[in-house]
């Protein structure tokens, strides 16, 4: 990673220049072109340095449609002087031939100054372009990962990323296709018509102003239904996208099961639907093509036809010589007219499927989250946290109860376990305690502080979470601990994982903790994956703990070692353990017992199983324990015959 060959250990995690130079603007709740184009000039001129480049860009754009305008008219000048001193003999013959050889210099000179002028527009304007998609970008980065955690359940990663990457690519093909083709199209035809009216009469004006709007409604009305089946192409792109990234994230599963004929079909039924939306967009744009080459072709015909022909000219006395001049001048116009109105056709469908694009993008960025952000920072000192959890109750969308007034309270420093069957509503406990979900009714509060009040980026930075499964990124394991507090040194990370018991492991990889753990962390163990978890809560130095079935799937040996780690760091801390194995809680000063969310009992593990505990329900814990053990022993005592199955 180049950040740490440079030194600096540090510079891996910074965000960069990811600083926002102004406010951006809500985004449009419609892809309507005229809330989009003030929410995206809005977006570009909020940086700094994007105002003038912009500017710069829209004079080159006058000065290479003037000067690439001059051009036919001073090669009209040149042949009609040509044509003269063809006519004419001697003196006059080369004045004549001179002025026509400076008509056709000076239109070399506008000429090569318009291409210049095209180039330099293109080199102000891109900045500008990126600044805005990169800007957009970020903001719909950050939106999605500010939202609540039943936005990401209901959406499919890999379809969720294209609606992101087209939309964001979106901004610069609007900007492009809007400030340098449809405006300058618009200039130029005026122009055009100006000139053409000028030399000739208004019939040709007319003329030009029937093709071009018959080419604009032929553009834009199958342009219509080619978006339509372009959105349906998107659709099943983001179908067969989702659908193979969520095979690929459970390429474990699918392979034990078997069932990779299964999802190979699921995605080539995907992909065929995609197939069949493309090839009815592909063949709408064919005909569309077709029918606009026949349109400039038919209005190209008509005018130089007139103008050869001399119809309606002004100046009819002009003679065979200035029909010349003016068949090439009209011809010249025309074909710089027609050149940027092929491009409106490409660029006008572009620009629909951009629209379409980026109002999946917009929709995304006005959902709102389900858990909005307090307004008091949650004071930092050192210890544990006070929690109290009052007659709390919480119910899912669907209007499943979940917790029935439950109430908590612990001191800091205070360890509690959680325990009971599935279904109790243990781990909602814990995502209502880390603002996962807001509670129904009730009260949560740390040091006093009820947590809808608190800024949500302090509340979880006073927190350490050890989940069941940990997750971890596609990188070194340097990185995976540094998670945990990204500005600590080499020093402390190495604590932190000596402290996790990791440093054996450690020891023992090729390249120590640059050593890549895969994605998902694949090349650990689950032992392992808990560790760099617990090594990250070290890091983090919390005030307050939370496991959630960090030993649910470890074997015996395994367990103990994780377990003392986790008393380890949750020594001097407030900590929640939501357990399934009661001896990952046994050492825990408190215990509650949950049944369909209610608490029914409470105590310490000798209280509980003692009978001396408080509840409705005196003796579950105990009938639990007895029957876990009942279960360790028959595991220890079994013996595996060379017929049974062995899973490793």
């Amino acid at each position: 990673m180049p950040a740490r060959e440079s030194g600096d250990e540090n510079a891996y995690f910074r965000a960069g220049d990811v600083s926002l130079d102004g406010p951006i603007p809500p985004p449009p709740r419609t892809s309507d072109l005229r809330d989009v184009l003030p929410y995206l000039f809005a977006v570009s001129l909020s940086r700094r340095g994007t105002a003038w480049r912009l500017c710069a860009a829209l004079t080159f754009l006058v000065i290479q449609k003037s000067f690439g305008l001059a051009v036919p008219v001073l090669f009209k000048v040149a042949v009609d002087h040509c044509t003269a001193a063809a006519a004419a003999t001697g003196m006059v013959a080369t004045e004549a031939a001179k002025a026509a050889a400076a008509a056709l210099l000076v239109s070399g000179c506008l000429k090569a100054i318009s291409g210049v002028a095209t180039e330099l527009r293109t080199v102000m304007f891109t900045p500008v372009a990126q600044a805005s998609g990169r800007r957009v970008a970020l903001e719909v980065f950050n939106h999605v990962l500010n939202l609540d955690l039943s936005f990401h359940l209901e959406r499919r990663t890999g379809a969720l990323q294209r609606i992101i990457d087209r939309g964001t690519r979106s901004v610069s093909m609007v900007f492009r296709a809007v400030v340098f083709t449809f405006l300058p199209t618009a200039m130029e035809l005026a122009l055009v018509c100006g000139l053409l009216w000028h030399a000739f009469s208004w019939h040709f004006v007319v003329i030009v102003l029937t093709t071009f709007v018959a080419y604009v409604w032929w553009t834009m009305h199958m342009t219509g239904v080619s978006a339509e089946k372009r959105k349906l192409a998107n659709h099943m792109d983001g179908l067969s996208t989702g659908k193979a990234v969520d095979a690929l994230l459970n390429y474990e599963t699918v392979t034990f099961f078997g069932n990779v004929e299964l999802e190979s079909q699921q995605y080539d039924k995907l992909l065929r639907g995609y197939h069949e939306a493309a090839l009815g967009s592909e063949r709408a744009s064919s005909l569309l093509n077709a029918g606009q080459a026949v349109i400039l072709a038919c209005g190209m015909t008509t005018i130089l036809s007139c103008a050869a022909l001399g119809l309606w000219k002004v100046d009819p006395a002009g003679g065979l010589a200035s029909r010349v001049g003016d068949l090439v001048m009209a011809n010249g116009l025309l074909l710089q007219l027609w050149a940027p109105l092929q491009f409106l056709g490409f660029f006008y469908r572009e620009l629909r499927q951009s629209l379409v694009d980026m109002e999946a993008m917009f929709d995304i960025m006005a959902t709102e989250t389900k858990i909005p952000d307090g307004e008091i920072a949650l004071p930092a000192h050192a210890g544990g946290a006070d929690l109290e959890l009052d007659n709390v109750t919480f119910r899912y969308g669907n209007g499943r109860d979940v917790l029935k007034g439950v109430s908590l309270k612990l001191k800091p420093g205070e360890s509690v376990g959680i325990v009971g069957p599935s279904g109790s509503g243990k781990s909602t406990l814990l995502r209502l305690i880390l603002r996962v979900y807001d509670v129904s009714s009730g009260k949560i509060s740390i040091d006093g502080y009820d947590v809808r009040d608190l800024k949500i980026d302090s509340l979880r930075d006073s927190v350490a979470v050890v989940p069941q499964d940990t997750v971890l990124f596609n990188d070194t394991l340097d990185h995976n601990i540094r998670y945990g507090r990204p500005t600590a040194n080499d020093d402390e990370v190495a604590m932190a994982a000596t402290r996790a018991r990791l440093n054996k492991t450690i020891e023992q990889m090729p390249k120590g903790r640059e050593t890549m753990v895969g994605e998902r962390g694949v090349k650990l163990s689950g032992g392992e994956k808990q560790r760099v978890a617990i090594a990250r809560a070290f890091l983090r130095e919390p005030r307050m703990l939370v496991a959630d079935e960090a030993t649910s799937a470890l074997d015996t040996a395994t367990e103990q070692g994780i377990l003392e780690s986790l008393e380890d760091v949750a020594r001097g801390r407030t900590a929640v353990f939501v357990a399934h194995r009661l001896s990952t809680v046994r050492s825990c000063d408190r215990i509650i017992v949950m049944e369909q969310g209610r608490i029914v009992e409470e105590g310490t593990h000798a209280e509980l199983l003692d009978g001396t505990s408080r509840g409705t329900k005196i003796g579950m814990y105990a009938a639990m324990w007895k029957a876990q053990a009942q279960e360790d022993e028959k595991e220890r005592s079994s013996v595996v015959k060379p017929d049974d199955m062995v899973m490793v």
